[in-house]
Formats: structure tokens, sequence, C-alpha cells
């Protein structure tokens, strides 16, 4: 899983850059899901980190909205799939 937050140049290529090292290194990089958050959608995110990247081997989300709502929103969302854990004693 890869989260862009609110980088619109520089971390979506630096992402890009480095699947693509991996890759060509011979590193099995699939399966995987990538995300971008963030109040205005923009060309790069959306090409560099949710559809070049897991194309043909994963899932790519767009997620528009303050950074304040949605990491909140998405953290109680992963949280309540996970289920219910048993506590350490």
């Amino acid at each position: 899983m890869y989260l862009n937050v609110g980088s619109a140049v520089l971390l979506p290529e630096v992402f890009l850059k480095a699947v693509t090292l991996a890759r060509n290194l011979g590193h099995p990089v699939s399966d995987f899901a990538t995300a971008n958050l963030d109040f205005l959608q923009s060309y790069r995110p959306g090409v560099n980190v949710v559809e070049r990247p897991v194309r043909g081997s994963g899932r790519g989300y767009r997620l528009t909205g303050h950074h304040e709502i949605l990491v909140p929103l998405l953290a109680a969302a992963l949280v309540e799939k996970a289920g219910p854990r048993r506590r350490r004693r």
C-alpha cells in the first residue's frame, strides 16, 4: 500500500521511479494498492500514483477531500475492516 497525501509533484515522481527501478532490477513489484488523497486531484499523482504503478496487477484509488477529514476516516475504515482484535495480557 502506498498513500500519497497532498503531494502534487515531487513524491509521485519519486514513487514511480522507485517502483520502476525495483521492477527493472527483477523484483516482483505487483498486486498492491495505491491511493492519492488530496483536496484537488491533479494529473501527475493521478497518473504516477493511481494508474501506472498498478496497471495490470493492483488497485489505485483517488480520494478527494480535506486531509483532516479523509485521513481519520480512512484509518477508521481500515480498523473496522480488520475486525476485533484480541488483547494481549
